[in-house]
């Protein structure tokens, strides 16, 4: 064998070798995108009854539109006034929690607004938050969803408080400004989790 016929066959070896290794493409776009969003990436899926190519459709727009979303930063005072209200209301659902839920829903809205996500409507607002908070996004859906159904006095209590405590973890992100920070963001989010029980009939049912 020539010179050159052996330098080919061995370009050929190297280019089938990494085909035949390297995953697939699909495989590798739907796991970044996992790795991105994780649980969101399973509704999404479950709401396009499985369709993975679907729901991957769905997350590459939303990163097209909310990725390079310019996100305000709030001053010390303002986040220490959204965490002192949301712990105020945290004690108010312990006798009024259909109230609560409702003014809780409005808060994280202005919140995720002050912090300059969308606030034309809850769909897209949620859809940015989701960019950014993927793990947490489903605070705000559930909280609004309780605030509709309290509204309606459909509300169960059960349901009512594992909205609150969703909301909380969002909105502890959302006051979350970066590791600088330090101990103030540790000390406001031990303050929202000290949070008092639920009076439900004849017991009592943590918010933590």
């Amino acid at each position: 064998m020539s010179v050159g016929l052996g330098i080919v066959f061995g370009v050929v070896v190297v280019i089938i070798t990494a085909l035949v290794l390297a995953p697939p493409v699909a495989q590798v776009r739907f796991g970044s995108l996992r790795d991105r969003f994780g649980p969101e990436l399973d509704r999404v899926a479950a709401r396009h009854h499985g369709d993975t190519k679907a729901a991957e459709r769905e997350l590459k727009a939303r990163v097209r539109r909310f990725g390079n979303l310019r996100l305000l930063s709030l001053t010390a005072s303002a986040r220490e006034e959204y965490a002192a209200q949301w712990v105020d209301l945290q004690g108010q659902f312990v006798d009024c929690p259909g109230a609560a839920i409702a003014k809780a829903n409005r808060l994280l809205w202005q919140l995720a607004v002050a912090r300059g996500y969308p606030a034309d409507s809850h769909a897209r607002q949620v859809e940015a938050l989701s960019v950014h908070h993927p793990r947490r996004v489903d605070g705000i859906r559930q909280l609004h969803a309780a605030a509709q159904q309290a509204a309606a006095g459909e509300a169960e209590p059960e349901k009512m408080r594992q909205a609150m405590v969703a909301g909380r973890l969002l909105l502890e992100e959302l006051l979350t400004t970066g590791p600088q920070e330090g101990s103030a963001s540790k000390a406001r989010a031990r303050r929202l989790r000290s949070v008092p029980a639920q009076r439900t009939a004849d017991r009592t049912r943590s918010l933590g």
